[in-house]
């Protein structure tokens, strides 16, 4: 990846981490489960992964998240498709770069991405 590339990443990832610790982790779950997802995710199912908390044994639709605020959040690495509402990061070298960071940005990301899956699961509707 050119190092100006990289370094207009490193500025949005600086950007996403001033501000509030709400908004900062919000935009550390997206970019989590963006980047990690084995398929391109709709903004529902997003919605859905991201307002689900651990311990929660029913799901809350008070906790989904406008997608807006998902957006602005995101400090311009996230878009969504207006046809079929598909989430995805603004460039395939955006992957990448998360991709080379991860390790050190995200160490408990499929830590967070199976404690998410575990707690949907447990939901008393299955």
């Amino acid at each position: 990846m050119p190092k100006d590339l990289e370094h207009t990443y490193d500025e949005a990832m600086e950007r996403i981490d001033r501000q509030s610790e709400d908004d900062r982790n919000i935009a550390r779950l997206i970019l989590i489960w963006i980047s990690n997802a084995k398929r391109l995710l709709s903004i529902s199912e997003l919605q859905e992964a991201l307002a689900v908390e651990p311990g929660d044994t029913t799901f809350d639709s008070d906790n989904i998240l406008d997608v807006d605020i998902m957006l602005s959040v995101c400090a311009g690495l996230v878009t969504v498709d207006q046809t079929d509402h598909i989430v995805r990061l603004v460039h395939y070298t955006a992957q990448q770069y998360l991709d080379s960071v991860q390790a050190s940005r995200f160490p408990q990301a499929q830590v967070d991405i199976t404690t998410t899956c575990l707690a949907y699961l447990s939901f008393e509707m299955f």
